[in-house]
């Protein structure tokens, strides 16, 4: 009898057991372009960075945010477009499999919609 594999192993990244990225979950559940919190008064303040590396509390942060606590964590920035959340395909590519996921060219870069 010939096994086949359905989906594929679950890393040590996949916290519930579907082959999901814990990361990828808390990705799309985070809310991003709020003003940080610990950065009220500063020009770049807006919370479009997620870190994969570490979870950081609160998930979403922003350019000063990601000086001072994620210098060599990987940090995808979240972009706007048209009212959606996006992000560039180069910046996932390498830690998620995105075969088969539709992909928009968006000012000359391409991105996929959150």
């Amino acid at each position: 009898m010939m096994m086949r594999r359905v989906a594929p192993p679950a890393s040590e990244d996949d916290s519930s057991g579907s082959g999901v990225p814990g990361w990828l979950e808390a990705l799309l559940g985070t809310r991003f372009f709020l003003a940080c919190a610990a950065h009220p008064g500063s020009p770049r303040n807006e919370c479009n960075m997620f870190c994969i590396d570490c979870r950081a509390t609160p998930a979403a942060f922003c350019y000063y945010c990601r000086s001072h606590r994620h210098t060599s964590h990987r940090v995808i920035q979240i972009r706007r477009s048209s009212y959606h959340d996006v992000v560039r395909v180069t910046e996932v590519e390498d830690v998620l499999d995105i075969a088969g996921v539709q992909t928009y060219v968006i000012n000359s870069a391409r991105v996929l919609f959150l």
